[in-house]
């Protein structure tokens, strides 16, 4: 039977934002690498008109690690994700008619939000709380700040095979990194055996980097009047969601109302998106209405070297070296599009920073390295091979062939 079918490559290389529509007198669907590295994506096909249905879970295509998402919650799938490997100048076929569904699979990412039970505010704290239950969606309480006591590692947190991340939900809103020293998924243990107990060695890893009065690692800012970053000390209201949790993709979503700072007032949707196999946060970034002087950056600290690259449409800053809790090898990098970038500012006190022009969107990634991943990179110079390989992958998108 005749089927349309409209894919979009969903890399975690690149923000996902390449539909095109593809009409195929087979199940097959070709997706081509032109470029001269090796890619592990995630790419996406729409199954609204395809026929038949799909039942949705985690499961194959062909040998593919393959996840059917029921989107609009009818039962049935809306989209296929398929993790793909391709080397440089070559092509993999997938044959949707092998989708497999596979209970026994296990999720290749998560992401989470867990709040106190059991306690009651006191002012500024939650105390005496005896358990913590994961919610997909939170109004962030006024009372709320930082060591409030009230949510597991102090906000969400997301994360796949490689890394973990969180974000501080509170004015801080700086982004911090776990590093893994395994491959499974481990944040649903941390922070359960002491509020902070993800500062000390585990076997798992650790909270490892520090991130002061900084943005972290990609978080978001707005440079002020003085020209200092400003972060999240005045809103109405804060909300959290996470959208998707599990699969090839997990997805948070966290809206900012009246984010008011010396350079205007204005509301704010984050959204962050984590696939297996690739370190890289894709973070977009809407507002509503334009808004100048929005920011990111990296942490800045003593040990950590910095360099930057662009080519074609997308450029990248990073810092290496000895530069986390533990004085480990840690790189950090935030690939941006150049032609949403007004500067970077690298005399900023605290941080490496990368300067928007005025817009009601921004699109960029960020990610981290540490040595002590299985398989980690232990050099700078390995550090910016590996970013030069995803500077190269951004400028070339993967081909989708009938």
């Amino acid at each position: 039977m005749k089927k349309s079918l409209y894919l979009t490559a969903a890399l975690t290389l690149i923000m996902w934002s390449c539909t095109t529509q593809k009409e195929s007198t087979s199940n097959a669907i070709v997706v081509k690498n032109s470029s001269e590295v090796q890619r592990t994506e995630v790419v996406k096909v729409d199954l609204t008109s395809s026929e038949p249905t799909i039942d949705p879970g985690l499961g194959t295509v062909g040998s593919l690690p393959a996840e059917a998402v029921d989107e609009n919650g009818d039962g049935t799938a809306d989209f296929l994700l398929a993790k793909v490997a391709i080397a440089p100048s070559d092509s993999v076929s997938l044959d949707l008619s092998t989708w497999t569904l596979d209970p026994s699979a296990t999720n290749p990412t998560q992401a989470e939000i867990s709040v106190a039970r059991g306690g009651e505010w006191k002012e500024r704290e939650y105390l005496g709380g005896t358990s913590f239950e994961n919610v997909d969606f939170l109004s962030v309480p006024k009372s709320h700040t930082d060591h409030s006591w009230y949510i597991r590692y102090e906000g969400p947190g997301w994360e796949n095979e490689m890394i973990g991340y969180r974000f501080y939900l509170d004015w801080r809103n700086a982004a911090d990194i776990f590093g893994k020293k395994v491959d499974t998924l481990v944040l649903q243990a941390v922070g359960q055996d002491g509020f902070d107990s993800y500062h000390e060695k585990e076997d798992w890893g650790m909270d490892i980097l520090k991130a002061g009065q900084s943005l972290g690692i990609g978080s978001i800012g707005r440079v002020g009047e003085s020209g200092e970053v400003e972060h999240f000390e005045q809103t109405d209201s804060v909300t959290c969601q996470i959208v998707k949790n599990g699969g090839l993709s997990s997805i948070i979503e966290t809206n900012y109302y009246g984010w008011e700072t010396t350079a205007g007032i204005c509301d704010l949707k984050s959204k962050l998106t984590i696939n297996s196999g690739d370190r890289a946060t894709i973070h977009t970034v809407s507002f509503g209405q334009e808004v100048d002087n929005f920011c990111t950056g990296i942490v800045k600290h003593p040990e950590g070297e910095f360099f930057e690259s662009s080519a074609g449409y997308w450029g990248y800053i990073a810092t290496y070296g000895a530069q986390t809790l533990f004085d480990d090898n840690l790189g950090m990098a935030i690939f941006y599009k150049l032609d949403q970038l007004q500067k970077i500012d690298t005399a900023d006190t605290h941080n490496q920073l990368l300067v928007f022009k005025p817009s009601t969107s921004v699109e960029y990634q960020f990610l981290g390295a540490w040595e002590k991943e299985p398989g980690g990179i232990k050099t700078q110079e390995g550090f910016k091979a590996y970013l030069d390989r995803k500077l190269q992958a951004l400028n070339n998108p993967l081909e989708i062939l009938p």
